[in-house]
């Protein structure tokens, strides 16, 4: 009996060793999102050629075996995985360029003698050719399709090379491939795995968020709107017979129920959150409250929430602002005769807050005006006079700073007591406050004001860019002396001199060689650190560009002792790699890995950091 115990005592103590040491495993090889831990080898230096498919350079692809023979191809994605294995002979590797890949084949570009593409070969993940074809350009969508295209024609592929619809028109691509809407004969919408879904609609609209769907609008033949779940496949909610999309992203529909049209408001999960008033009901409900001696513009009706609204000021024959609740008017500009006529556009809304502009011409009124007007808080946030410029978009701060695009393509800079700051024929960003009035105008090549210092910090000569590189807002721009790094908040990150070299912005970091010192600045915590560059070593690939820090990892090539170190931004050396030096580093944002392409005299080898 003491036996029997003894050994099932024996059993749970090996079970809860073996635990502890898988949590262990997960602590010690846990993957940080924002700091490398550890780096992979994937293929030893054993291949004559390893190189990135295209500039994403989510695969790699390398060569082994014999140039002047058979070579073995291998297509690598960026978990270290060999997802496409095929083999080739002398020469092959000039005339048969992968041109893209998946998890489940690789499009290959069939070249002459002289580089130029003729044609194009598919081969699945076992290297077998499934397709070739001469006078059709071919192109990934999923890991399970893809596409031709010949003129203005379209064929769709299984993965295997089957065709699956010929003769296509009208291709469209949505949620990241994984929807797809084309015509043959007839519309169709089909799924990543080439089921038809939605038989009898079509998609009127897909409504994105930093790049990622977040729904699809489709319609019936009825021309009823229905919300489309893009992760279940399936229509959430009843049909309504007209939607608009909010600036969060939400949706204000319009149903008919028992003959009388309501509104609902209904979140990016496509769940109803509550009834809305339509614009009949508000402008009824309005009117009500309208004194004698005021007529109700229509158009600056949006729904009841609203606390003032546009009206006539029939006894002074001018336009102005209404309080609803106080009766209090405030008159914008006189008419000329009562022949009376204003243009109200919509420039922004949403239920919380909307713009309207509101013009005049000297035709109608005393002098040429425009006018802003949010009708929520009855507040005139913008207005101008004497003028014959038309506003194209709007841009506003919660400073109450404005950027106004007008027709004439010029831009200007309205502070809070509607004075011009500035006036440019380049887009002005305003740093230091929050957009809360976005005109999704482009946020490169502009001239940045700083709320906190009152100024602008470059102009037309020097135009900052938005780096996109980077996960957070950076502008940055150069003049004679220095390279400028700005953030969002209008705070100077770095003033680099142009002296220094080797600059490069990554995702989360940044650096740059100072003398024999490689500082590495962390947009995270705002924090720099130094690491000592030796005689002989370099942070400059191949063909000397500047490796990029992306997720604070710090790969230094030494080309005299013939090594790579691999730091992460903790000054700790991961990884050294003996007898080798750096071919390229690549990063693959969406899977957040890096490769480390690595050169041993005549071989390569490959390398990913995590």
């Amino acid at each position: 009996m003491k036996k029997i115990l003894k050994k099932k005592w024996v059993k749970i103590a090996f079970i809860l060793v073996a635990i502890a040491a898988l949590i262990l495993l997960c602590f010690v090889f846990r993957t940080n999102d924002n700091m490398v831990t550890r780096v992979t080898r994937v293929l030893w230096a054993k291949y004559y050629n390893v190189e990135c498919i295209n500039d994403e350079c989510k695969f790699v692809v390398a060569y082994k075996g014999d140039r002047t023979g058979k070579s073995t191809v291998k297509i690598i994605n960026s978990k270290g995985k060999t997802v496409v294995k095929y083999t080739i002979n002398a020469n092959d590797e000039l005339s048969k360029v992968p041109a893209a890949a998946t998890n489940k084949y690789a499009i290959l570009a069939l070249k002459d003698e002289k580089g130029y593409t003729h044609g194009y070969s598919v081969v699945n993940s076992k290297g077998k050719e499934v397709l070739n074809e001469d006078q059709v350009t071919l192109f990934t969508i999923t890991d399970k399709l893809f596409y031709g295209k010949n003129e203005d024609l379209y064929t769709i592929y299984d993965y295997n090379g089957k065709v699956l619809y010929k003769d296509v028109k009208d291709l469209t691509f949505y949620n990241d491939g994984k929807i797809i809407t084309f015509v043959t004969n007839t519309l169709n919408i089909i799924n990543e795995r080439s089921e038809r879904i939605l038989n009898d609609y079509e998609i009127a609209e897909e409504v994105k968020e930093n790049g990622k769907t977040l729904y699809l609008i489709v319609k019936d033949k009825n021309n009823s709107y229905y919300y489309f779940d893009v992760h279940t496949y399936n229509i959430s909610g009843d049909s309504f017979y007209a939607y608009n999309v909010m600036s969060d992203n939400r949706l204000i529909v319009s149903k008919k129920i028992n003959n009388e049209i309501k509104k609902y408001l209904v979140n990016t999960y496509g769940l109803e959150e509550k009834e809305v008033s339509s614009k009949t009901q508000a402008i009824e409900e309005i009117k009500g409250k309208i004194r004698e001696g005021y007529e109700l513009e229509e158009d600056s009706v949006l729904n009841t929430e609203q606390e003032g609204v546009l009206v006539v000021n029939t006894s002074e024959n001018s336009l102005g602002t209404y309080n609803v609740k106080t009766g209090y008017y405030y008159k914008l500009f006189s008419f000329n005769n009562e022949n009376r006529k204003i243009a109200i556009y919509n420039l922004y809304e949403d239920l919380e807050s909307a713009r309207l502009e509101v013009g005049c011409t000297k035709d109608y009124c005393t002098e040429e005006t425009i006018v802003v007007y949010n009708p929520y808080d009855n507040s005139v946030t913008f207005k101008i006079s004497n003028t014959e410029k038309e506003i194209k978009k709007y841009r506003e701060y919660t400073g109450e700073y404005k950027v106004v695009t007008y027709t004439d393509k010029t831009y200007s800079l309205i502070d809070k007591d509607n004075q011009e700051v500035l006036n440019s024929s380049n887009n002005i960003i305003v740093l230091g406050q929050r957009v809360i009035v976005d005109d999704e105008a482009s946020k490169s090549n502009v001239i940045l004001y700083s709320t906190n210092d009152k100024k602008t910090l470059n102009n037309d000569e020097t135009l900052a860019i938005l780096d996109k590189k980077s996960n957070y807002n950076i502008y940055k721009f150069y003049d004679e002396k220095s390279l400028y790094l700005y953030n969002i908040d209008g705070e100077l990150l770095k003033e680099i001199p142009i002296s220094e070299s080797s600059i490069a912005v990554g995702d989360k970091y940044i650096s740059y060689l100072s003398k024999n010192k490689l500082n590495v600045y962390s947009l995270i915590d705002n924090k720099t650190v130094g690491i000592d560059i030796a005689a002989g070593e370099a942070v400059i690939d191949a063909n000397n560009a500047p490796i990029v820090p992306n997720k604070g990892a710090i790969v230094i090539s030494n080309t005299e002792d013939k090594n790579i170190k691999v730091l992460n931004y903790n000054k700790e050396v991961i990884k050294t790699i003996k007898n080798s030096t750096v071919k390229s580093v690549n990063f693959d944002e969406k899977n957040n890995s890096i490769f480390l392409i690595t050169n041993t005299g005549e071989n390569c080898g490959l390398y990913i950091i995590k």
